[in-house]
């Protein structure tokens, strides 16, 4: 799968230009969203109860920040999952080499950037949206789109000491998505997904006096406008730890 999409400019000025027609824009609270990372494929048969699992996540109210992961790494199997990006399955691999794992399997659930084994069990889904303190970063997110592009603009600020690893990167999501499988371990079966990671940019390193960002992310042509979301979360890359998330939903 080609490399996603997008173009990073980073704005030299300090303050923010005004809102323009179609802008919208959230900040985040002071309590620390949950970020939770799906690592699925198409072509992996134990996967869909996960898929399921994940588009349960309350979104409303901004407690679950969910970010689905294909990975490529099952695609020999004899179906092609076209939301898998071998990026994706590196960001698993990474993730797993932090954790000390031996190797990277699916579906695999990460809560904030910590293993979430439990998906599966009864009462999890409101386990992964309990609140879990106070938050590490501060996030204060606007979109503005056009036909054929979102344009990101983000600031973070660090809140916790330490954190000298923090990095700002930020998804484009797509929901309501689904594939008939023709091939492979789900040969038949009508899969169903919610909250697909179309892009994800890195846009650099957090302090603590954040200064703004922006991302411009190209629509693919099989993308649905009204279906997408934008996630911006601050991730410590040394040790994986996400201090905040923050995920914003405009009409096109």
């Amino acid at each position: 799968m080609p490399a996603p999409r997008f173009l990073i400019a980073f704005l030299a000025a300090a303050m923010a230009a005004p809102a323009a027609a179609g802008e919208c824009g959230a900040r985040s609270g002071a309590a620390r969203a949950a970020l939770v990372e799906l690592y699925t494929s198409e072509g992996c048969n134990s996967c869909p109860p996960a898929d399921r699992w994940f588009s349960q996540l309350a979104v409303a109210d901004g407690g679950v920040v969910p970010l689905a992961f294909h990975v490529d790494y099952w695609d020999h199997l004899g179906w092609k999952d076209r939301f898998a990006s071998r990026a994706w399955s590196a960001r698993q691999r990474e993730a797993v080499r932090r954790a000390g794992a031996r190797y990277a399997y699916t579906p695999q659930v990460m809560r904030n950037g910590r293993d979430f084994p439990r998906w599966s069990r009864s009462g999890s889904l409101a386990e992964a949206a309990a609140g879990d303190g106070p938050a590490g970063a501060s996030i204060a997110l606007s979109l503005q789109s056009s036909p054929a592009s979102v344009t990101v603009t983000a600031e973070a600020g660090t809140l916790a000491p330490g954190a000298a690893g923090a990095r700002l990167l930020v998804a484009v999501t797509e929901s309501g998505l689904a594939t008939e499988v023709k091939a492979g371990e789900n040969r038949g079966e009508r899969l169903a997904h919610d909250h697909v990671v179309r892009a994800l940019a890195d846009l650099g390193p957090v302090a603590a006096a954040g200064d703004p960002r922006r991302g411009v992310f190209a629509i693919g042509r099989d993308w649905s406008r009204a279906a997408l979301a934008v996630t911006a979360f601050v991730q410590d890359t040394r040790t994986g730890e996400v201090l905040q998330a923050l995920r914003l939903s405009c009409p096109p």
